[in-house]
C-alpha cells in the first residue's frame, strides 16, 4: 500500500505548520535541538494524519503533549486536541468464531513429540517477533491483541513511507535548487 498523494500534501502542510511553530523557538540553539524540533513536529503532524483513529497516533499524540504540550495543541487545533491527548486506547475482543474453530483444531491434534516441539520453537519465535514490533511501534505495548498489533504495524508504516517521501522531496528540491 502506497501513500496518497493527499497524505503527502496534508503532512507536509502539518509539518510546515509545526516547523513555522518552532522557528522562533530554535533560531539560536544547537543542531541537536533543531533535529529534536523537526522529529517532534514530523511526528506530530504524522500522528494529526489519523485524527487519533489508530492506537500508534493516539501514543505519539500523548508522547509528544508530555513534551511540548503547546505545539501538539496548536497542530491538532481542528481536531479536538483535549480528547486526543487523553484518549485511551480501544479495548479489542476476538471474535468467538475463530476462538472457537482454534480449540477444535487443538483438540484434533494427536499428541506428538516432534510436532509439539516444532510448535513450541514456532511459539516462541511468533512471540518474540511480536514482541519486537511492540516495542517498535508507537503505542504497541499497550495492544494485546496480535491482529491489532499487525493492522497498527502497517499502518504506521505507511505513514512513515509518506514521511520519508515528502523528505526526500524536500531534499531533492534543495538539491536541484542548489545546483543552479
Amino acid at each position: 500500500m502506497q501513500p496518497t498523494s493527499s497524505m503527502k500534501e496534508e503532512f507536509l502542510q502539518k509539518w510546515q505548520m509545526g516547523l513555522q511553530i518552532y522557528r522562533p523557538l530554535i533560531d539560536n540553539t544547537s543542531v541537536s535541538e533543531r533535529m529534536k524540533a523537526i522529529k517532534l513536529s514530523a511526528d506530530v503532524a504524522m500522528a494529526s494524519l489519523r485524527r487519533g483513529t489508530t492506537c500508534w497516533s493516539r501514543a505519539l499524540i500523548q508522547k509528544t503533549a508530555t513534551e511540548d504540550n503547546f505545539l501538539v495543541r496548536q497542530m491538532l487545533s481542528g481536531i479536538k486536541a483535549e480528547t486526543l491527548i487523553n484518549k485511551k486506547l480501544p479495548k479489542v475482543m476476538c471474535h468467538r468464531k475463530i476462538v472457537r474453530r482454534s480449540k477444535k483444531i487443538l483438540r484434533r491434534r494427536k499428541s506428538r513429540s516432534a510436532i509439539e516441539e516444532v510448535a513450541a520453537k514456532a511459539r516462541k519465535l511468533v512471540n518474540k517477533k511480536t514482541q519486537g514490533l511492540r516495542n517498535v511501534v508507537p503505542g504497541g505495548e499497550f495492544m494485546s491483541n496480535d491482529v491489532l498489533l499487525i493492522q497498527e504495524t502497517l499502518d504506521y508504516i505507511v505513514s512513515l513511507q509518506t514521511q520519508v517521501n515528502v523528505m526526500r522531496s524536500i531534499v531533492d528540491a534543495a538539491e536541484a535548487g542548489s545546483e543552479r
